[in-house]
């Protein structure tokens, strides 16, 4: 093993002590820090001794797996622990005193049993499903239409299925409930990412938590936008994000290239396109509800669905709301930008592939 990849192995064991103690917090458990091993040529991702009070992960699966990842199993360890430590652990090793941890824990239900394969969690638009999501991905291709008119009217229907698909889950109490990552690759989000996540959680049917997750390859914690809600909602959600981004650099260019803006107006811009987009929705929206105030049919629906709401709970179970100034705007970049968002469509199938203003308030996880 190389030195540097010595200190890469030491970084990830100071980082799971790190996660382990924040989960403790986070979970409000108490549990005695194990000792923690990264071992090589290791084919279970994980492993509990409890004779030894050691905590064992792959190496495979830090260097081959997302970080959320790393933690579920890193969660499901801790299960057994938790077990030993209630003095059940005579009990079958994935019978009802593990279950009982794991939701303790807050472990996502494919991480639950005896791990074989790593389960393939929703890590984008690649994974979709249903007669709903098929008929919004339908819409929004046609959405691509040059008549004005026809594009505005598919992505009118698309929000109509999105609203009656949402209502009927609530009628039967659906139970399918997942969280998505969206990673901007920063330290920081910037306040267009704000902008959109906001979007996404006022008008797509998801919740919304700006976290901080590690990265196993470069050894640094970046912010990450994660998203929880019903898998449909989440690809939906998916796709508009990595849409509004790619859509923000393109009208940028055409902006600068027909006014010569400076690089310094650019979020200015974009803040504009957004608040613009964000208009749009909600006249649409209370047009919809036959209403005007400032609750969305989004939001209402997140807010009384109970089965997402014992999942985000479970999920994140200590959050503290952040409000966010809102940054100062050129105005001249900003009210163009606005005007360019009314007229915003959404468009491209559900699952296109990802390419790299005011107050407003965010929930913030650790």
């Amino acid at each position: 093993m190389s030195e540097n990849e010595s200190r890469l192995m030491e970084t990830w064991r100071r980082q799971l002590a790190q996660e382990y103690r924040h989960l403790c917090w986070l979970y409000r458990v108490q549990l005695r820090p194990p000792l923690f091993e990264i071992r090589e040529g290791q084919s279970r991702a994980g492993s509990w001794s409890p004779g030894l009070d050691t905590l064992s992960l792959a190496s495979w699966l830090i260097r081959d797996h997302s970080w959320d990842v790393v933690l579920e199993v890193l969660k499901h360890e801790m299960s057994h622990q938790y077990v030993e430590h209630l003095g059940r652990g005579d009990e079958l090793p994935h019978g009802p005193a593990f279950q009982e941890a794991c939701d303790r824990l807050g472990v996502h239900p494919e991480f639950r049993t005896a791990q074989g394969a790593i389960p393939r969690l929703l890590t984008g638009a690649g994974q979709k499903s249903g007669t709903m999501l098929a008929r919004v991905e339908k819409l929004f291709a046609l959405a691509q239409s040059a008549n004005e008119h026809e594009a505005a009217l598919a992505m009118a229907k698309a929000n109509t299925i999105l609203r009656r698909y949402n209502l009927e889950r609530l009628d039967r109490q659906a139970t399918d409930y997942d969280y998505l990552i969206l990673k901007p690759g920063t330290k920081r989000i910037s306040a267009h990412q704000r902008a959109i996540a906001a979007l996404l959680k006022d008008f797509f049917y998801v919740n919304v938590v700006i976290a901080r997750q590690f990265e196993a390859k470069s050894g640094e914690t970046l912010r990450v936008i994660e998203l929880t809600g019903a898998k449909e909602n989440l690809a939906v959600a998916d796709h508009v994000y990595h849409f509004l981004v790619r859509r923000l650099g393109y009208l940028w260019q055409e902006y600068r290239k027909n006014t010569g803006a400076a690089s310094r107006e650019k979020n200015s811009y974009w803040l504009g396109v957004l608040n613009g987009f964000r208009e749009k929705l909600r006249r649409q929206d209370q047009e919809a509800m036959g209403v005007t105030g400032n609750e969305t049919e989004s939001s209402l629906i997140c807010a009384s669905d109970p089965g997402l709401i014992r999942y985000y709970r479970a999920r994140y179970p200590r959050l503290r709301t952040v409000q966010h100034a809102g940054p100062r705007v050129y105005g001249d970049p900003y009210q163009a930008g606005q005007q360019e968002g009314k007229q915003l469509v959404i468009h491209k199938g559900v699952g296109s592939e990802a390419a790299g203003a005011g107050t407003g308030l965010l929930l913030v996880e650790g």
